[in-house]
């Protein structure tokens, strides 16, 4: 009789486990979400901002901000760029005057077009301007400064920071009378400016701009 009630009570026991985790499963299921990327939202996220907040970027975020760029790959690690952080207002406002002074009576196209305009600033009035040099005798130095300038983009992206490119910035270093703004921020001769990147806290929401993925073809 004994060993009856013992079998009886095992049996009643095991139905009772299997009926709790049957019961767990479907909200154990319910309570599981697909993880979401963050690296690919950050990059879909990421807009080109033009509008700025006058605050400057922490220093601890730009020195991440910074050591991410340098992390980029680089053909056979040359890392072949040379990059200047600016945050000199003087300084700022100097580069800037030269680039209004040097596109009187030009068509420029794109934000350069209201170069004469009052207020106008060729980095978006950004309290950083971070200048790209692209090593002359090294054929894949674009290359490199194009990977460098991504991991700038996605960082500060990352932080909720916003930056731009700015290709215009290049032409006021790269005149013969450039020579005091080379001097001012220590380019060596074997450089060569070839764009400008704005970073500071964002003051826009821009939306997304089309993408033509025609331009991508599969080929199998």
């Amino acid at each position: 009789m004994r060993m009856k009630i013992l079998a009886v009570l095992s049996i009643s026991l095991l139905a009772l486990v299997s009926c709790n985790q049957a019961a767990k499963e479907p909200q154990t299921e319910k309570t599981l979400e697909t993880p979401k990327n963050v690296v690919v939202e950050n990059i879909l996220s990421r807009r080109s901002i033009r509008v700025y907040k006058p605050e400057q970027v922490a220093q601890a975020q730009l020195d991440t901000i910074i050591q991410c760029g340098i992390n980029a790959p680089s053909a056979l690690n040359k890392q072949s760029w040379e990059v200047r952080v600016i945050q000199n207002p003087e300084l700022l406002a100097q580069i800037n005057a030269k680039f209004v002074e040097n596109a009187k009576g030009k068509s420029l196209p794109g934000s350069a077009s209201k170069a004469q305009q009052e207020g106008f600033s060729v980095f978006h009035g950004a309290p950083t301007l971070i200048i790209v040099a692209k090593d002359k005798n090294n054929g894949a130095s674009e290359v490199d400064c194009g990977l460098f300038a991504q991991n700038i983009l996605l960082s500060a992206e990352s932080m909720n920071i916003g930056t731009c490119v700015i290709g215009s910035v290049a032409s006021v270093f790269n005149k013969p009378d450039a020579k005091d703004l080379l001097k001012a921020i220590n380019l060596p001769d074997t450089h060569e400016v070839i764009f400008g990147i704005s970073v500071g806290y964002k003051n826009e929401s821009p939306e997304a701009k089309n993408r033509d993925a025609n331009k991508v073809q599969y080929i199998k």
